[in-house]
């Protein structure tokens, strides 16, 4: 984090102790003495949890921008000067992010996070990282920072994911991973692994209450023409339909087959329609709907794909049948080209 804020001017990297029974003090004691141009150091007398300890810090800093960070993942040096450039010089975005590779104390998991903004998944489901997401300042603040999850001690970083959702405008970096995200057994999401199982329905709903009248309509299945005003709140709600009340499959199909309709390019609703189909142990239809999607985002980013790939393969999973042949070939292909590190990964991942 420290040679990634290097290399930009008018940088701070605020560090906060959020009342750690460990030696963390002493490290950001030593820091902001090694770095006293860069590093803020902040302290809580009192355990506020993650997500206040972060709107703390976000509250207290001084820049146009802000980049949450965990204290146990590693930050990849990307070119940050560059994303502020960019954003400077294109209004419309609220936020950038860009993939992270996963790694634990045998090296690379194989596993990557991330992945283009979906409108009809944005309210249950972003495919977004936060970590090494440069936010700017005014738009974290107008959606209230980092607001906690109640009765879930994590996923304030997801809640956060899921307001934006619904007006801002994000750049995904497909080329420049900024991030590896260490798996450990001491981490939140699974020390807080019960806790973490019925939150993200509660987003949801905490979303469709923002707009009572227009829900009412995804449900009458009767949503409104879609208009760049209302284009994320009303695909955004039609998603968070489904997943509330994917148990009642001739809804959900009926919404999921809308959304389909009226944003044929937004992949999270064609993968959840396969999804929906396999509950259904539909065959014909999920093998139809599987080509279908495949062909109308054939060349674009490979992890679109994989998505449709990975509904076949939570399907076949279900029927306890390998994969066909060709799927199986293809989705080697894709996690080949999509999980392949590139040099920034390599050169900085640690030494077993």
């Amino acid at each position: 984090m420290i040679r990634v804020a290097e290399t930009q001017g008018s940088t701070e990297v605020i560090l906060f102790n959020d009342c750690s029974p460990d030696d963390s003090q002493s490290i950001i004691d030593e820091y902001a003495v090694r770095y006293p141009s860069i590093v803020r150091k902040m302290r809580s007398e009192h355990n506020l949890g993650v997500g206040n300890a972060r709107t703390e810090m976000c509250k207290a800093a001084r820049g146009r921008y802000i980049l949450s960070f965990d204290q146990d993942d590693i930050m990849l040096p990307f070119d940050l000067g560059g994303v502020i450039a960019m954003m400077d010089a294109n209004p419309q975005y609220g936020a950038s992010y860009s993939g992270k590779f996963l790694f634990n104390s045998k090296g690379l998991t194989g596993e990557v996070h991330g992945g283009s903004l979906s409108e009809f998944n944005a309210f249950f489901a972003p495919k977004i990282n936060i970590n090494a997401m440069v936010i700017r300042a005014d738009v974290l603040a107008a959606h209230d920072y980092f607001k906690p999850v109640p009765g879930c001690a994590i996923n304030d970083d997801v809640f956060l994911m899921i307001r934006l959702g619904a007006d801002t405008e994000y750049h995904y970096d497909e080329e420049t991973p900024r991030l590896l995200y260490r798996v450990h057994d001491k981490q939140n999401s699974r020390l807080f692994h019960h806790e973490n199982q019925n939150p993200f329905r509660w987003m949801a709903a905490y979303m469709t209450e923002q707009q009572p009248a227009l829900y009412k309509r995804i449900l009458a299945n009767n949503p409104p023409k879609l208009t760049p005003e209302n284009r994320r709140w009303v695909l955004g709600l039609m998603g968070a339909a489904v997943f509330l009340r994917q148990k009642e499959t001739g809804l959900a199909m009926s919404i999921v087959n809308r959304a389909c309709e009226i944003a044929p390019d937004d992949y999270g609703a064609w993968e959840h329609k396969l999804l929906l189909l396999a509950m259904a142990k539909r065959h014909d239809e999920f093998m139809e709907t599987f080509q279908a999607a495949v062909e109308r985002f054939k060349g674009q980013s490979p992890t679109k794909e994989l998505q449709f790939i990975n509904a076949m393969g939570r399907y076949y999973g279900m029927l306890r049948k390998p994969l066909p042949k060709p799927v199986a070939t293809r989705l080697g292909e894709l996690t080949k080209k999509f999980c392949a590190p590139p040099r920034i990964v390599l050169d900085n991942l640690p030494k077993k």
